[in-house]
């Protein structure tokens, strides 16, 4: 029985010529197209250091872990920031001028960014200001459990400064500092290929939504037959998902083939982990498909275009039709990208390609599994519950 929905719903999937096309040659395209526009664009546009200007007030000098972190970056060769010291009025002065790529101040013990455009170097600053601050929470949370600990075991007198400063100069000096440990200068075109297989892990949920719409009564003939049959639903919807899983790494294989033997993308070290994630993310597109397949009550044409939708606008959500836009959503409405499933893509691949830990990218991969699983239990459920007056 498995093995025969198996075969069956491979043959679906293979004869969908418009299926094919979005979930395998698109992906292929974009990718032979992003080669023919910015094959050049490493050689001419180095990421050299970033200029940045800082507001050196009190509650800068206050702040350790922004004064050291931004000062480690700043040295070398190989730094990452050139910093220009300054007050405030002449840091706005050097952001409206352009001559800095963003302003950094401390307000109220939180980090403020200015920046004037949407660009790598503005992307590159807002997310080694976060990785920052969150270094900087560990800091608070570790130092203030150190603090109980000393009070309960009856140690009233603490040098609670000297605390926090020792903390703080052993976080900064473990693997959780930023590092470029891809290449000697961060890759512009990266950015754009880690947002094409987002993309095309979440267009998966495409082969999902054709075969369990396949199964639906109110869709297909073939749905009325599976309604009133004896089989259950799951003996059904399994081997499916298997398929359009097959199907899946298929595709993505031949676009990994195409990206590192025709257009010559370096993944590093690190491209089994980006096999993984990948694979991830792509159970997270099926689930998504399944759920738009089961929860909305539309016809087949209707579902494709609002599946297509959902994945778009979680492009746009995560940042791929503009690398601040991540950051502006993360700012203001945290809670979308905590359940967008193509922002947790991107941000692994961004974590593996800028960052030395691995804690990061890990958070990630666990995270797609967890709304893949909630997901689909949710859709197995409202699987169950159909029921028509009448087939």
């Amino acid at each position: 029985m498995f093995f025969h929905n198996f075969r069956y719903s491979l043959k679906l999937l293979l004869k969908n010529k418009q299926l094919v096309f979005w979930t395998l040659a698109f992906p292929i395209i974009m990718a032979v197209l992003f080669n023919m526009a910015f094959s050049n664009i490493d050689n001419t546009e180095k990421l050299d250091p970033i200029d940045i200007a800082v507001v050196e007030d009190d509650g800068f000098k206050n702040s350790l872990i922004y004064k050291n972190s931004l000062e480690s970056l700043s040295k070398g060769d190989d730094r990452l920031f050139n910093i220009t010291y300054t007050d405030e009025k002449k840091a706005k002065e050097l952001l409206t001028e352009h001559k800095v790529t963003g302003c950094f101040k401390i307000v109220k013990n939180e980090p403020v960014l200015t920046v004037n455009s949407n660009g790598i170097n503005e992307t590159v600053f807002c997310y080694v200001i976060d990785e920052i601050k969150s270094t900087g929470d560990l800091v608070t949370t570790l130092g203030t459990e150190e603090i109980k600990r000393n009070i309960a075991s009856g140690k009233i007198n603490m040098d609670y400064e000297a605390i926090f400063t020792d903390l703080t100069e052993d976080v900064l000096e473990s693997d959780a500092n930023i590092k470029d440990v891809s290449v000697s200068n961060m890759s512009y075109i990266m950015i754009e290929y880690y947002s094409l297989i987002a993309m095309a892990c979440m267009y998966s949920g495409l082969l999902s939504m054709t075969l369990i719409n396949y199964r639906l009564a109110n869709v297909s003939a073939v749905g009325k037959r599976s309604a009133v049959s004896s089989a259950k639903k799951i003996s059904i919807i399994f081997p499916s998902l298997c398929a359009s899983f097959l199907v899946q790494l298929v595709e993505l294989a031949l676009l990994y083939a195409v990206l590192i033997f025709y257009v010559h993308t370096d993944f590093g070290n690190e491209f089994p982990k980006i096999i993984l994630l990948s694979l991830v993310g792509s159970v997270a597109g099926l689930s998504v498909g399944v759920a738009v397949s089961v929860l909305i009550k539309a016809g087949e044409n209707a579902k494709f275009t609002g599946l297509v939708g959902v994945i778009m606008a979680g492009c746009f959500f995560a940042g791929m039709m503009g690398v601040m836009m991540k950051n502006v959503i993360d700012k203001n409405v945290p809670v979308i990208n905590k359940i967008n499933p193509v922002a947790m893509i991107t941000d692994g691949l961004y974590a593996l390609y800028y960052y030395n830990s691995s804690e990061r990218y890990l958070f990630d991969v666990i995270s797609l599994a967890v709304f893949s699983a909630v997901i689909l239990l949710i859709s197995i459920r409202g699987l169950r519950r159909q029921t028509y007056d009448s087939i």
